[in-house]
């Protein structure tokens, strides 16, 4: 069963994220890319395909930040961070402590924030 939600998680995601890839960046397509993306997260989760769940958030992050959703954008972009360091510890088998966080002093975070407009938390 598990490999089923996968597979139709990875498929769905692809999908999705080949849409992204093409999407003109209107409001129109951002906000049916969202819409896409919100309703496969579920999918991800589950499968624990933390990978493809880091992206499609990244990408959520994006097309909401184009629609000025920024407290969106913001969310989405933080649960991107977690869902990468949750890939990178089911890959390595090793559990860390996050080094870092949207809301750090680093010059990378100060970076992100601003490019999505997010506020140091």
């Amino acid at each position: 069963m598990i490999g089923s939600a996968k597979f139709s998680a990875l498929l769905g995601v692809a999908l999705v994220l080949g849409h992204a890839s093409i999407a003109t960046g209107d409001a129109g397509s951002d906000r049916k890319l969202a819409a896409q993306l919100q309703r496969a997260l579920p999918d991800l989760v589950v499968s624990e395909n933390y990978r493809a769940l880091s992206r499609a958030t990244m990408q959520l992050a994006g097309a909401r930040s184009r629609l000025g959703e920024t407290p969106e954008a913001c969310k989405a972009l933080s649960q991107s961070l977690e869902s990468y360091r949750m890939a990178v510890a089911k890959q390595t088998g090793v559990q860390e402590a996050a080094a870092s966080g949207i809301g750090d002093d680093s010059d990378g975070m100060a970076e992100v924030r601003a490019r999505f407009g997010c506020a140091r938390v």
